[in-house]
């Protein structure tokens, strides 16, 4: 189903949003400057053992232990005063106070909105139990391993020692002394092989804890920012009731259809995203022109192009067997984003170009390009160069674009130089 524009401005759009909220599987609290809770989400209920309506104008501090409560209370006070995104994984050692009396681990992220003229705090809540297990268990482990090797090196002491008293012969004693050493080298090769993988699971979970904090200041700024704009526009519309108002009142309204246009790229990019990684989307083998696909992709696209921006093709009479739709959406995504990173009048151009065995489709811009130190990164989710922070995006592009390709059997890459622009190019088997 395509959400458009009407879709989500009406209840059943603000049904979506609200399950977004309440299908979340991280705990959702907002409170408000007195520090009481105005709203939580399924989760927080089932992490810390209440009823929504058990905590709703409660202060927040009742989800505190006792002992922690008035130097929460400071650091509150402290966050309201300064706001700014916390990610998690801080290095605070923070715990939950549950309905029970328990209390259990947890890691804590906050953010900040403006409503109606006061500031509120979003927190994001994840329990920590199991990973706090986890640690406990690699250091025991850790700690096994290396009595583990100690013994044996006492063993091969002694046993050093009783083939020197028992003068068995040097070479016979040169022989075991070996096997002792090679045995103890390999307990050590495996003792620190055992320490590399207990470190890369351990920082796989910093990962994992980064990327959630990405996404959190990521939707963040992403939906808050058209919101503002749509509500602000909606707001003066009312205003302009005069009949040669009306370029004020369509200028508001162009400004509400934008708002509600990034709104609406940013949940396909999530819905496109949850589609490929859960196996729903299956390629399937069209037969059909790539000029005609390539034509179409640019009457679309034209529409949407920045000021005095073109597109130009060579797009060869060439008929392929793979999936269009998917390859229309490898091209929009590319086409898009060379024109959202050029500037008005850059000229973009497509490119294909055939072997017997396989078909290649360029496209290039003169735009902004890619640091040289950043293009490692490109294709990982939500990552955006730090010279593209202040354009429009989810960081979701590219991260898409690769699964589309590899959805085909193709293969994506790039070459790059900042300032100068940047070429992607899609090479996938001809039939």
């Amino acid at each position: 189903m395509k959400l458009s524009s009407e879709y989500l401005m009406s209840d059943k759009g603000l049904v979506l949003l609200g399950k977004l909220f309440q299908s979340s599987g991280e705990g959702i609290m907002l409170f408000n400057q007195k520090g009481e809770i105005e709203m939580i989400n399924p989760r927080s209920e089932v992490m810390f053992g209440y009823s929504e309506n058990e905590l709703i104008g409660k202060p927040v501090e009742s989800l505190v232990p006792r002992n922690a409560r008035k130097t929460h209370k400071v650091h509150r006070d402290n966050y309201l005063n300064s706001p700014t995104p916390r990610p998690m994984g801080l290095g605070l050692d923070l715990r939950g106070l549950k309905k029970d009396g328990t209390t259990f681990p947890i890691e804590i992220s906050l953010n900040h909105l403006n409503y109606e003229n006061q500031t509120m705090v979003v927190a994001f809540i994840t329990d920590i139990t199991q990973r706090k297990k986890n640690e406990t268990m690699v250091i025991e482990q850790q700690k096994k391993l290396e009595e583990y090797a100690n013994e044996l090196e006492q063993k091969v002491k002694i046993r050093t020692r009783e083939l020197e008293h028992l003068n068995l012969g040097l070479q016979s004693q040169i022989q075991e002394r070996k096997l002792a050493e090679n045995a103890l080298k390999k307990s050590l090769e495996d003792l620190k092989k055992a320490e590399h993988e207990i470190l890369m699971s351990l920082e796989k979970e910093k990962e994992l804890g980064v990327l959630k904090s990405r996404f959190v200041s990521m939707a963040s700024h992403e939906f808050r920012t058209p919101l503002t704009t749509i509500l602000s526009s909606a707001n003066l519309i009312g205003k302009y009731n005069e009949a040669e108002q009306q370029e004020s009142r369509q200028k508001h309204i162009e400004r509400i259809n934008k708002g509600v246009k990034n709104l609406t790229g940013i949940l396909n990019d999530f819905l496109s995203l949850e589609k490929l990684e859960s196996g729903v989307l299956k390629p399937k083998k069209d037969e059909f022109e790539v000029s005609n696909l390539i034509q179409e992709v640019v009457e679309e696209m034209t529409q949407t192009l920045k000021k005095d921006q073109e597109i130009v093709h060579n797009a060869i009479s060439l008929k392929v067997k793979t999936d269009e739709h998917v390859l229309r959406n490898i091209l929009i995504n590319l086409v898009s984003n060379a024109s959202k990173y050029s500037g008005e009048g850059n000229k973009i151009e497509i490119n294909v170009s055939n072997s017997k065995k396989k078909v290649t489709i360029d496209v290039i811009d003169s735009g902004i390009g890619i640091p040289k130190d950043e293009q490692k990164n490109m294709f990982q989710r939500f990552f955006r160069a730090a010279n593209a922070t202040n354009i429009e995006g989810t960081g979701l592009g590219l991260n898409i674009v690769k699964k589309y390709t590899e959805l085909i059997d193709g293969e994506l890459s790039f070459i790059s130089d900042e300032g100068k622009g940047s070429t992607f190019t899609v090479v996938f088997p001809y039939a």
